[in-house]
């Protein structure tokens, strides 16, 4: 990824995250992990915030046209939203994943290296699970940089061959963050 789109911003993001290492061969053979065990629900989610969109968009032009009807969309599409979080929040199995503060942005994050030695190339995959509202995406990255703090290590990765729909749910987390946990990329 070229240093220009290096994403605008990045933000402290409070995740719950798993990490593997895997081959060069293993990343080439899909765009998303399958290293995790996943429950249906977290695919769910995914799925759910990708039709959001689309019928945000419908949503929009029918209120211009008929915005009652507009608004009984939108309350059964709350109630989906609803349901949804309340399976997914009951359903979603994190025991694997340590729960800590990540540097985020579009094409990349900085994480907690915690006991694990990672080399400066190496691919992993990477389980994410956002908070409020629930959401979990799964990726393949490439370790960049490894930074020494003091007694921490930490790793920065690049997101590597990122489907699109989690490039797009990465950037809604990152442009809702609010202000004071925002950093210019420069």
């Amino acid at each position: 990824m070229s240093q220009e789109r290096r994403q605008f911003y990045r933000v402290e993001k409070n995740v719950a995250l798993e990490v593997q290492r895997v081959t060069a061969d293993e990343v080439k053979v899909s765009l998303q992990p399958a290293q995790f065990e996943v429950s249906p629900y977290f695919e769910l989610i995914s799925e759910v915030q990708e039709i959001d969109k689309l019928q945000d968009d419908l949503l929009h032009q029918l209120n211009d046209t008929n915005p009652l009807l507009a608004q009984l969309f939108k309350l059964q599409a709350e109630k989906l939203h609803l349901i949804t979080r309340t399976l997914a929040n009951s359903g979603l199995k994190i025991e694997k994943l340590t729960k800590q503060s990540i540097n985020l942005s579009e094409g990349g994050m900085q994480f907690l290296a915690a006991d694990e030695h990672y080399q400066v190339g190496e691919f992993l995959a990477i389980k994410l699970v956002f908070s409020n509202p629930l959401l979990g995406v799964l990726l393949y990255a490439k370790v960049q940089r490894i930074i020494q703090q003091g007694q921490e290590t930490h790793i920065a990765v690049s997101f590597y061959r990122m489907p699109e729909n989690c490039r797009m749910l990465i950037a809604q987390r990152v442009i809702q963050t609010p202000p004071e946990r925002i950093e210019n990329a420069d």
